[in-house]
C-alpha cells in the first residue's frame, strides 16, 4: 500500500514484528507525524487480515498507542479482540502508553480498566500493566479489584497502595478470595498482607477497621470468611478491641456466626463492659439459633449478676433470660432456667419478665422457675404446637413489561440480550430507510475502530457480528488482497501449500481421525480436518497458522462463513449466531428485508402475534421475503396456544414466510420437547453413569448432560436448535447464556437443559434463572434442577426465585425436592441447615404450600442416616415441616418421620417428629 513517510516507517517495524524498534519510533514521533500514522493505521491493519492479524497484535497494538489521540479509540484499538493473544507481551506497549502526556494517560487507563468484567476477561492482563507502568489512578470499578485479586499481587506490585484498601468494599472480593487460609500455613494474599505489616507498609487500624466496616455491610459466610480470617491475623489487642467496642457489639444480633464468634471473643478481652453494654450484648446472642453463641450471651448475664442484688439493668438482663427459654437447644433452656434461679436476688426487680416466658420452657423446667418467679407452666401438648402465624398470601405475578424502543445509541452494551436486540431492529430499519443517517451516527459510536473479526476461525461473540455490521455500513473491509509485505495464507486466498505443508496436512488428518475414532467425534477429511486438527493442537487460525490445510477459496466481495461448527457452540447460541450471520449477509448482498420480524415487544422476549403480521405485511409491500433465521425466531417468541385470528391475517398476505407462520399460528406452535437429565461422574479416568453405577462415595466432578427429543418442524433453523445435545460442555458460549431465555420463552425447559452442564462449573447466576422463571412453558426435570441448585447453594435470591413461580403456578415443587435431594446426596458441600432456611424464607413469603409438596419428597434426606445421631440441622428441618403442614392443612403419613415418631424419645428431635406424625395423621 502506499503512504507517506511515517506511515511507512511505521508500517515496516509492524510488519518486521519489530516491537522494540516500533516502540522507540512512536515515542519519538511528533504530533503532525502520529497525526498522519493514525489515519493510515486502519489500512494497515486491513492489509495484515489476510495473513491472520493475530500474529501481528502486539506490534500494532504499539502502534495504536503511539499514534492514535483519543483516549476513547486508543481503549478500543488496544482491546480488539482480534489483537488478543493467549500469552500477551505486554512489555512495549506499556512502555509507550508511558511516555504519553499524563492526562492522556489517566484516561486511556481508566477505561482500559472499566471495561473490565470477571476476573477472566482478556484484557485484564493490558489494564493491569498500563495501570502499574503509568502510574495512573486506578477508578472505582469493583471487577478491577478482584481481577487484580486473581493475578496474586507481589509485595512490589505499585497497585497495592491504590488497590489493597478498596478489598472491603468492592463487590466479589469474598468470593474471590474464599480459599485463603492461615493453617497450615498463610495462603498467597494472607501471607502478603503479614509481610506488608511486618514492614510497616500498612496500617493495622485502616485493615482492622476495613473488616469492621466490610462485616457491617453484611452478607453470608462464604464471602466474609476471607475478612474473618484477616481479622484472625491481626488478632487485636486489648486496646485496639475496645476502642472498636461498639462496632462489635453492632455485629452480635445478625452477623454470620463466624463474625459473631469474632466479636464476642474481642469484647470477651477487653475486661469488663459497661453493664448496658454487657446487657445489650447479651440480648442480642440469646436471640441467636447458634446454642454456643446463645450460651455466651448467658454466660455474661451470668457475670454480670454475680453478687449484685436489684441489678439496675435487670429488665434487659431477664429479657435475654426469657429469650434463651424458647430457644431451640435443650442446654440453652437449661442453662438459662438455672440461671434465672441462681441469680434470682439480682433478676428480681423483673421477676415478671421472666414468669411471662414460663410457658417457653419445657414442662419440667418451667415448673421450677414458675415455683421462684410464677407464671404458667405450659403442659407439653401446648408446647409443641406450631408457632403462631398467619402466612401471608402470595403476591400477585408481575406482568411482563413493553421492550424498549429500538435505538442505535446502545452500543456499548450490545452484548446485553435486551440493548443487542434493540440495536439489531434500529440497524436494519435504518439500513432500509436512511442509509446515510446510518453512516455517520456508525461512524461517530465507533470512531473508525471497529473490532472486527476477518482474522479469526469463527465469530462467537455477538459483539463481533454488530462490529461487522458497523463496519460494513461505514466502509467495507472485506479481508485484503495478496499484496507485498506480510506473507498472505489466508484469509479470502485458497490456501496452497508447498510440499511440507501438505504433508503435514495429510499425518494432522490422520491424527484427527484416529482420535474421532477413540473420543467419539465425526471423522472428517480435508481442509475440515486439518483445522479441526489445528486447534486440537493451539492452531487457533486454522490455514494462517501455516501448518494445517485451509478454507476453499471465495469469489471476492462475498463474506466468508464465519460461523463455528455446530460442534464447538451450544444449539441456541448457534441459533442465535445464524440470525446475525444473514443479516450480515443480506446487507452485504443489498437484500435487508425494512424490518426484522422477531424483536419482542415483551421483555421476557415475546413478541405480540398482531405484531409479527403487520412486520410480514410491510416485508410483503417491500418486495423482500423475511430472513429465514429470523422468522424462525420470531415464531418461537410467539405465545404459547392457537391464535386464529393472527393466522387468518398472516394466510392473507400471500408470501411465502406469511404463509409458514399461519400454520404455525393456527396449529399452536412447537410441541413441547422431551428432556431428560443423565448425571455421570469422573471415576479416575472414567466416565461413568450414576443411572448404571452408584459410586460409594460422593464424586468430586458432576457431569450433567441434557437429552432432548423434539417433533421435526420442517424448519432448517429450528431442527437445529432442537436436535441432538453435544457430549461435553459448551465453553464458547459462556458469554451469550443470558440471551437463551429470550430465544425461547415459551419453553423455558429446554432453555435450563442447556444450561445443566454449566451447573456445576461454573455455575449458572440467578439472574439468568429468574428469567427462566418469568419464562413460559412447562417445567420438567431439567427447570427442576436448575431450581434446585439455587436452593442448595442457598443463593440469597432461592426463596425469591420458588415464591415468584409459585405465585405464577408454575412452581414443580415435587421435583425441586428430589433434585435438591440427590444433590445432597451427590455434593457434599451443600448444607442442610441452609436449605431448610430457603425454604423457611419461601414459606413464610406465602409459598408454603409449594413449600410443603417440596417438603414430601425432601424431607426423607434431611433426616439423620441410620445411626447417626439427630443434629440441629435435623431438628430444623421436621420442626419446619410440622409447621408448613399446619398452615397449608396437609394430611397423609411420611414413611420415616412415623418411624422416627413411633420409637419414642424426649429429644427436641422425637418431639418433632411426634408433632409432625400427629398433625399429618397416622394414615
Amino acid at each position: 500500500m502506499t503512504c507517506p513517510p511515517t506511515c511507512a516507517r511505521v508500517r515496516e517495524r509492524v510488519v518486521a514484528s519489530d516491537a522494540r524498534g516500533l516502540a522507540d519510533l512512536v515515542i519519538a514521533l511528533s504530533d503532525a507525524e502520529r497525526a498522519e500514522a493514525a489515519r493510515h493505521l486502519p489500512d494497515l491493519r486491513d492489509e495484515l487480515r489476510a495473513v491472520g492479524v493475530a500474529r501481528y497484535g502486539e506490534v500494532l497494538r504499539i502502534a495504536g498507542a503511539g499514534v492514535l489521540s483519543g483516549p476513547a479509540a486508543t481503549a478500543a484499538w488496544l482491546t480488539r479482540r482480534e489483537f488478543a493473544d493467549q500469552w500477551p507481551r505486554l512489555g512495549e506497549v506499556t512502555r509507550v502508553l508511558a511516555a504519553r502526556p499524563a492526562p492522556w494517560q489517566a484516561d486511556v487507563v481508566a477505561r482500559l480498566a472499566r471495561k473490565i468484567r470477571t476476573p477472566e476477561d482478556r484484557d485484564v492482563p493490558l489494564a493491569l500493566a498500563a495501570l502499574r507502568a503509568t502510574g495512573a489512578p486506578p477508578p472505582e470499578h469493583d471487577p478491577l479489584v478482584t481481577a487484580w485479586l486473581r493475578t496474586g499481587p507481589a509485595d512490589d506490585d505499585p497497585l497495592l497502595g491504590p488497590l489493597l484498601p478498596r478489598i472491603f468494599e468492592a463487590e466479589g472480593v469474598g468470593r474471590e478470595l474464599r480459599e485463603e487460609r492461615l493453617t497450615p500455613a498463610p495462603t498467597p494474599l494472607l501471607s502478603l498482607i503479614g509481610r506488608l505489616l511486618a514492614a510497616g507498609r500498612v496500617s493495622r487500624a485502616e485493615l482492622l477497621d476495613g473488616c469492621l466496616r466490610r462485616f457491617l455491610r453484611g452478607g453470608d459466610g462464604v464471602s466474609l470468611r476471607f475478612f474473618v480470617r484477616l481479622h484472625e491475623l491481626l488478632d487485636p489487642t486489648p486496646e485496639e478491641a475496645a476502642a472498636r467496642a461498639r462496632d462489635y457489639l453492632r455485629l452480635l444480633p445478625v452477623a454470620p456466626g463466624a463474625v459473631a464468634e469474632l466479636a464476642l471473643a474481642q469484647l470477651r478481652g477487653v475486661g469488663p463492659l459497661e453493664p448496658a453494654e454487657t446487657a445489650e450484648a447479651a440480648g442480642a446472642l440469646t436471640f441467636r439459633a447458634e446454642a454456643k453463641l446463645a450460651l455466651g450471651g448467658l454466660r455474661l448475664v451470668e457475670r454480670e449478676t454475680d453478687g449484685v442484688a436489684g441489678h439496675p439493668h435487670a429488665a434487659e438482663l431477664a429479657a435475654a433470660l426469657a429469650t434463651a427459654f424458647g430457644h431451640t437447644s435443650y442446654e440453652v433452656q437449661g442453662r438459662a432456667a438455672r440461671i434465672a434461679l441462681k441469680r434470682a436476688a439480682a433478676l428480681a426487680p423483673a421477676g415478671h419478665v421472666l414468669a411471662e416466658a414460663v410457658p417457653l420452657l419445657p414442662e419440667a423446667l418451667g415448673v421450677r422457675v414458675a415455683d421462684r418467679f410464677g407464671g404458667e407452666v405450659a403442659q407439653q401438648e401446648q408446647q409443641e404446637r406450631p408457632e403462631a402465624f398467619t402466612p401471608p398470601p402470595l403476591p400477585a405475578p408481575a406482568a411482563p413489561e413493553p421492550f424498549p424502543e429500538p435505538t442505535l445509541d446502545v452500543w456499548e452494551t450490545v452484548y446485553t440480550w435486551v440493548d443487542g436486540e434493540r440495536w439489531l431492529a434500529a440497524f436494519v430499519r435504518r439500513a432500509a430507510a436512511d442509509r446515510e443517517g446510518l453512516r455517520r451516527t456508525l461512524a461517530e459510536q465507533f470512531g473508525g475502530v471497529h473490532p472486527q473479526a476477518h482474522s479469526q476461525e469463527a465469530w462467537v461473540d455477538v459483539s463481533d457480528w454488530i462490529a461487522a455490521l458497523a463496519a460494513e455500513v461505514t466502509g467495507p473491509a472485506e479481508p485484503a488482497a495478496a499484496s507485498a509485505g506480510p506473507e498472505q495464507t489466508g484469509g479470502g486466498a485458497e490456501w496452497v501449500g508447498g510440499g511440507l505443508e501438505q504433508a503435514i496436512g495429510g499425518l494432522l488428518e490422520a491424527a484427527w481421525n484416529e482420535a474421532a475414532r477413540l473420543f467419539g467425534f465425526q471423522p472428517q477429511s480435508g481442509p475440515a480436518a486439518g483445522r479441526a486438527a489445528g486447534q486440537a493442537f493451539g492452531w487457533a487460525d486454522g490455514p494462517a497458522s501455516g501448518w494445517a490445510a485451509g478454507r476453499a477459496a471465495e469469489p471476492a466481495g462475498v463474506a466468508r462463513p464465519s460461523l463455528p461448527p455446530p460442534d464447538r457452540v451450544a444449539p441456541p447460541h448457534l441459533f442465535l449466531l445464524r440470525r446475525l450471520d444473514e443479516i450480515y449477509r443480506a446487507l452485504r448482498a443489498g437484500t435487508l428485508p425494512p424490518v426484522l420480524l422477531a424483536t419482542p415487544t415483551l421483555t421476557t422476549g415475546h413478541l405480540a402475534p398482531d405484531v409479527l403480521v403487520e412486520r410480514l405485511a410491510e416485508c410483503a409491500a417491500a418486495g423482500v421475503e423475511p430472513l429465514p433465521a429470523d422468522l424462525a425466531q420470531a415464531l418461537l417468541r410467539l405465545p404459547r396456544g392457537h391464535h386464529p385470528e393472527a393466522a387468518g391475517g398472516a394466510a392473507r398476505i400471500g408470501t411465502p414466510a406469511a404463509a409458514t407462520a399461519a400454520r404455525w399460528l393456527a396449529d399452536g406452535g412447537l410441541r413441547d420437547p422431551e428432556t431428560h437429565v443423565r448425571w455421570s461422574y469422573l471415576d479416575g479416568a472414567t466416565e461413568r453413569l450414576f443411572d448404571e453405577h452408584e459410586p460409594a462415595e460422593p464424586p468430586y466432578q458432576l457431569r450433567l448432560q441434557p437429552e432432548l427429543r423434539a417433533e421435526p418442524t420442517g424448519l432448517e433453523a429450528l431442527d437445529e436448535l432442537l436436535g441432538p445435545r453435544a457430549r461435553w460442555s459448551w465453553f464458547q458460549s459462556r458469554g451469550v447464556l443470558h440471551w437463551w431465555p429470550s430465544l425461547l420463552p415459551s419453553h423455558r425447559e429446554v432453555v435450563a437443559a442447556d444450561y445443566l452442564p454449566d451447573l456445576t462449573h461454573p455455575g449458572v447466576p440467578v439472574r439468568w434463572v429468574r428469567d427462566l422463571a418469568d419464562a413460559d412453558g412447562p417445567a420438567g426435570e431439567a427447570m427442576a434442577l436448575v431450581l434446585a441448585f439455587q436452593v442448595a447453594r442457598a443463593d440469597p435470591e432461592a426463596a425469591a426465585l420458588l415464591v415468584r413461580m409459585a405465585a405464577r403456578g408454575d412452581l414443580p415443587a415435587e421435583d425441586v425436592g428430589a433434585q435438591v435431594a440427590l444433590l445432597l446426596r451427590r455434593r457434599p458441600d451443600y448444607q442442610e441447615r441452609q436449605i431448610v432456611g430457603v425454604l423457611a424464607d419461601a414459606a413464610r413469603q406465602g409459598a408454603y404450600e409449594a413449600v410443603w409438596r417440596l417438603l414430601t419428597r425432601l424431607l426423607p434426606a434431611l433426616l439423620p442416616a441410620p445411626g447417626e445421631r439427630s443434629r440441629v440441622a435435623h431438628v430444623e428441618a421436621v420442626t419446619l415441616a410440622a409447621d408448613v403442614a399446619a398452615w397449608a392443612g396437609a394430611r397423609g403419613p411420611i414413611p420415616e418421620v412415623s418411624a422416627y415418631a413411633a420409637a419414642g424419645g424426649r429429644s427436641r428431635f422425637s418431639r418433632a417428629c411426634i408433632r409432625l406424625r400427629d398433625q399429618l395423621g397416622h394414615g
